[in-house]
């Protein structure tokens, strides 16, 4: 707002002194001190109506009430009006008073329309009533019409006549008490006010520390650093957050920083002016936030915060997106929080409402190198700042035995750690649609922990392993080609046997009897062998979901035998990839007793696993196919984007409600992180870059290939000996190189 607007008492000054002068011209004009109640004194009393409205009630009556007022006050005047004692009555002088009535009850009907429709923002009517109301109802019009038919009415004198209407003209178009008093605060104002610029006047104050100014350029505000001189003669230095049109004005809304400005201040109290110091601005901030003056002012905190989350009102296009981390300054301490959701909202003024961006962030914490993030038990007080971490602001990481970075905070230098031992030792739930990036955490994830020296065993059904991990060499163990096709024979013969089918199953107890002894020496040669390793039991040969589920089991059931008998002398990590193929949901699903049997017996590794060195790592695109017996055994969950509602449904008892809102939305190579492994008491919102290299080699898993090279030429002679390609995909039995698969 200028300097030429009027304090209250400045307002008060004007009325009085204006009501002086018009009063000792009333006195001069008639001849007599006492105002009597007749149309000679009608001038006189319309001036004072006028400025009882424009002057003292104007900062409490707002369009279009105060044009009703005016309105009323004119048609009470004019009605009452007697013209018969006027000397000067006649034709003329009563069409000017119908006149004078018909147009104040022109501006008081529409006065009064536009406030019947006030709250319908969208109608045509309020927006023309309202537009008529204004235009019509300004003091020295509505009030005019009155004073000149008193004076051209009841006076005859032609000096009477010249120098009233000459009075009332001059008030009205130039307001001279008025405009002496702003010429005085601008001299006021450019004596004391030196280097400074105004930059405009306090509205209102909203407790504690945000201040709404009518300023006097949107881009002057918001650019600048600025000098609130408060009540009681104090000054504050005020940070502009954002500015916004309110009918014909702009207004700034800034944040009133504790600190009284030093050096020589004009004391016009509820003026903002503007100081040149981008210095100052800085340090101010960095003060505020306790992270360094590189930090950005995002906004402030709004009602609806509690200790989990707050909300808080943008300020401006900041560049916060979803897992944006911000924080705030609570008793000396940053404390960090994330977003998750953003909403639009109305901010209700006395007029125009403003539209704005509400964002919630849920509580990370206070950060600790050695620990990472640590719950923070109060939360901010209300118009609390806001800030965002500077781009590339690094926060030191303390790393210990077994730990590694797992991800980093979206749009920051931030980088989490988690530990491998706890999410071996407690399960981790890897989940995720296809494309996600899921499957380049996991084998980013199994590369850690071969550098930390575990044994891996991964039941891959992708056949994508062998390919993405061949620079670790990792041995193949499983059923031998044959072996597999005559599983699934006697599995065949159990399903399509006479009743009950008792000499098929027992034939089929016998064949798997035959071979557990070949898989317990695998796994044994595999596990005793000093340092890291990694097998990969690959069943893309098997068709049958039954005998899918019979090999693992065997496998998985003679690993935990070992880590039974030789307690936790290894780490030993399984990998269960496409888990609901493995692990699949057996309630209610439809699956016979033993696929049952089958199915709890490897969940007995998530139950026990832990006693003797053993964690799972469950793969799956949807926790609905997954057997929850298992699934709820994980205490560690990475999730990536997720759709289905099932899923979603169940980790509601995983994370807030508004974290799985924000599953469906999650970008590739994003991720939710919470549990034992991840050094963090809340939920984190992660990514991790993708390393060029890894997504070329992902890609050329999609790659399709000459169809000669696929399927083997009529006539051409085999590739392997008749022996070995009859053997495909075996293991050696002693923790070799997987054996290649000859095309076909």
């Amino acid at each position: 707002m200028k300097r030429d607007a009027l304090t209250q008492p400045q307002r008060f000054v004007a009325f009085v002194l204006n009501t002086a002068i018009f009063y000792f011209a009333y006195i001069w004009a008639t001849g007599h001190w006492h105002v009597t109640g007749n149309g000679e004194t009608l001038w006189l009393a319309s001036a004072v109506a006028w400025w009882t409205l424009g002057l003292l009630s104007a900062p409490w009556y707002r369009p279009p009430r105060d044009a009703l007022g005016a309105a009323v006050a004119a048609l009470a005047a004019l009605f009452t009006l007697d013209l018969s004692t006027a000397p000067a009555a006649s034709f003329e002088l009563e069409l000017a008073r119908g006149a004078s009535i018909g147009y104040a009850g022109l501006v008081g009907v529409a006065a009064l329309v536009a406030a019947l429709v006030e709250q319908n923002q969208q109608s045509p009517l309020r927006r023309f009533s309202y537009l008529l109301a204004e235009r019509l109802s300004s003091g020295p019009f509505i009030f005019g019409t009155a004073a000149l038919i008193s004076i051209f009415g009841f006076y005859t004198e032609p000096r009477h006549l010249l120098i009233l209407t000459t009075l009332w003209l001059l008030f009205a178009l130039i307001r001279p008490i008025e405009f002496l008093l702003i010429l005085w605060n601008e001299w006021r104002a450019e004596r004391t006010i030196g280097n400074l610029y105004s930059a405009g006047r306090i509205v209102r104050v909203d407790d504690p520390d945000i201040v709404r100014v009518q300023v006097t350029s949107a881009e002057a505000w918001e650019a600048g650093l600025h000098v609130a001189a408060l009540a009681g003669g104090t000054h504050r230095y005020v940070i502009p957050l954002f500015s916004h049109i309110q009918d014909e004005l702009i207004m700034g809304t800034g944040l009133i920083v504790a600190e009284t400005p030093t050096g020589q201040l004009p004391h016009l109290t509820g003026l903002v002016f503007t100081v040149d110091d981008v210095t100052t601005r800085k340090r101010l901030i960095g003060d505020l936030c306790g992270q360094g003056e590189d930090a950005e002012l995002v906004g402030f905190v709004v009602e609806g915060s509690d200790i989990a989350s707050i909300r808080f009102e943008v300020s401006k296009r900041t560049g916060i997106q979803e897992g944006s981390v911000v924080f705030c300054s609570i008793d000396g301490n940053s404390v960090f929080y994330q977003v998750i959701n953003a909403s639009t909202a109305e901010e209700s003024f006395q007029q125009n409402p403003r539209g704005t961006h509400i964002v919630n962030a849920a509580q990370l914490g206070t950060w600790a190198p050695d620990k990472g993030f640590q719950k923070f038990a109060w939360l901010p007080r209300m118009n609390v700042p806001v800030f965002k971490l500077a781009e590339g602001a690094q926060h030191p990481v303390e790393m210990h035995p077994g730990e590694f970075i797992i991800g980093e905070i979206p749009g920051t230098a931030m980088q989490v750690k988690a530990s491998l031992p706890q999410m071996i030792a407690y399960h981790t739930a890897i989940l995720g649609v296809t494309g996600t990036g899921k499957t380049e955490l996991v084998l980013d994830l199994i590369r850690e922990a071969h550098a930390q020296g575990t044994k891996i065993f991964c039941v891959d059904l992708t056949g994508e392993y062998r390919k993405r991990l061949s620079d670790l060499a990792p041995a193949a163990i499983g059923l031998r080609k044959n072996k597999a096709d005559e599983l699934e024979e006697k599995l065949f013969a159990v399903e399509t046997g006479a009743f009950k089918a008792g000499d098929e199953k027992k034939l089929l107890r016998n064949f798997m009897e035959s071979i557990r002894e070949d898989a317990r020496k695998q796994v044994d040669n595999f596990l005793r062998e000093a340092g890291s390793a990694i097998g990969l039991f690959e069943v893309a040969e098997v068709t049958n979901t039954r005998a899918t589920l019979l090999a693992t089991e065997l496998f998985l059931s003679e690993i935990m035998l070992w880590a039974r008998a030789n307690r936790k002398s290894r780490r030993i990590l399984i990998v269960l990839e496409e888990a609901h193929t493995i692990i699949p949901e057996t309630a209610g699903a439809g699956f016979d007793y033993d696929t049952q049997h089958v199915v709890n017996k490897i969940g007995q590794i998530a139950l026990q696993g832990r006693k003797y060195g053993v964690g799972l790592f469950i793969v799956s695109q949807r926790t609905a196919l997954v057997s929850k017996t298992i699934l709820s055994q994980c205490n560690t969950f990475l999730t990536h984007a997720l759709v289905d509602q099932t899923s979603l449904q169940f980790l509601l008892n995983i994370y807030d409600s508004a974290y799985v809102r924000s599953i469906p939305n999650l970008r590739f190579l994003n991720f939710l992180a919470f549990g034992k492994g991840v050094l963090s008491e809340r939920p984190l919102l992660l990514s991790r870059p993708l390393d060029p290299t890894k997504a070329e080699a992902s890609a050329a898993l999609d790659d399709f290939i000459p169809i000669e090279e696929a399927v083997p030429i009529l006539g051409a002679a085999p590739s392997l000996p008749a022996e070995v390609a009859e053997d495909v995909g075996l293991a050696d039995g002693g923790g070799g190189k997987a054996a290649a698969t000859p095309a076909g």
